[in-house]
């Protein structure tokens, strides 16, 4: 009679076993869809708030370049890529604290510094 009982047990635990495991597979994809949708909500935002920002980066930057000069980005010898010659401006703000400004240099090879922090460009020639 004991070995029925428990033989029975045995087989009762399987399909206990496997509807357990079928609930926790459901209630870990539910938490995955939860989770997901969170993080889709909060990118979404972040990507708003990306639009915004560089569109305000973008107006920022053509105000700066508004000072008169008519600019050729042509990258003359001596200066960095993407700096006019004329005005020494930079075609966008460069990142970090100073907002250069180049001059030409005097001496036998074309280099230019920034007039704010005198930091020196070389050319490759």
């Amino acid at each position: 009679m004991v070995k029925q009982w428990f033989l029975m047990a045995l087989i009762m635990l399987v399909p206990v076993g496997v509807l357990v495991a079928l609930l926790y597979s459901f209630g870990k994809y539910l938490w995955t869809l939860f989770t997901d949708r969170r993080l889709y909500k909060d990118l979404d935002e972040l990507e708003a708030n990306a639009g915004a920002r560089r569109e305000k980066k973008k107006l920022d930057n053509e105000k700066r370049l508004d000072n008169g000069c008519d600019h050729t980005f042509s990258g003359a010898t001596g200066f960095p890529p993407n700096v006019c010659p004329k005005c020494g401006l930079e075609k966008e703000k460069p990142a970090g604290l100073c907002d250069h400004v180049w001059r030409g240099g005097e001496g036998p090879a074309p280099f230019s510094y920034c007039e704010k922090c005198n930091k020196q460009h070389r050319s490759a020639y």
